[in-house]
């Protein structure tokens, strides 16, 4: 019989990675985080302007147009997180994560929500399954759909069914209803949070390909994770 592996909760300050795999389970990105809570209503982590990472670069791309996941036209760099400072709070077992966003000067730009699959624990952090899927939010709680091309290209490409498509846009509307009634996590005031001083930047690890983790998990992709309506 298979073992059953959990690994515990991390503690605040720990230094992990928030990881996005595909669909078959290879890593896409790597984002080092610290955290800072996790428990069994809310993980929050911390990802600071400057942090090293792992990113996807397209090797064919027309600016304007939606980005083709292909195996032939992405790999792999080293890079830097410059996009904003980021506190990404997830609910264990929701199908999306909401991002509150800083500039560098630490002025609040808003939220963005991104649909993904619910969070995967593993000894190195968290793994995920993008949704394509995102929702943009002001401060002043306006939004706008995010990615909608990408997501209709996905099931182009075969890389999630109609039927996935559509239990994703269900959940986008989910957290439209949340930011129009100012609802929980947009009301609980964490664009006022600052992080500890003392923190350093997150680390990224010698191991952070590793998904050997998975090999004794259900043969399903991430595909499955998918909520259906």
């Amino acid at each position: 019989m298979e073992s059953t592996f959990i690994p515990p909760l991390f503690r605040p300050g720990d230094s992990v990675l928030y990881r996005g795999l595909d669909e078959r389970r290879r890593v896409v990105s790597v984002l080092p985080v610290r955290v800072v809570r996790d428990d069994s209503n809310l993980v929050v982590l911390w990802l600071p302007l400057g942090t090293p990472s792992i990113k996807p670069e397209l090797l064919h791309h027309t600016p304007g147009s939606p980005r083709r996941w292909v195996d032939s036209n992405w790999y792999l760099t080293h890079s830097t997180w410059q996009w904003a400072e980021l506190l990404v709070l997830i609910r264990p077992g929701e199908h999306r994560a909401t991002w509150v966003r800083w500039s560098a000067e630490r002025d609040f730009q808003g939220w963005v929500v991104n649909m993904q699959s619910p969070l995967v624990r593993t000894r190195l952090g968290f793994d995920h399954w993008d949704h394509q899927l995102d929702i943009i939010v002001n401060p002043d709680r306006s939004w706008r759909w995010k990615d909608e091309d990408e997501l209709e290209l996905a099931v182009e490409l075969g890389r999630m069914t109609r039927e996935q498509a559509g239990a994703v846009r269900d959940e986008g509307l989910i957290a439209v209803e949340q930011i129009e009634q100012n609802r929980s996590p947009f009301s609980d005031g964490w664009e006022h949070w600052t992080p500890e001083p003392t923190w350093p930047l997150p680390d990224l690890v010698e191991d952070w390909r590793d998904v050997s983790m998975y090999q004794s998990l259900h043969r399903a992709g991430f595909g499955s994770h998918v909520r259906r309506r």
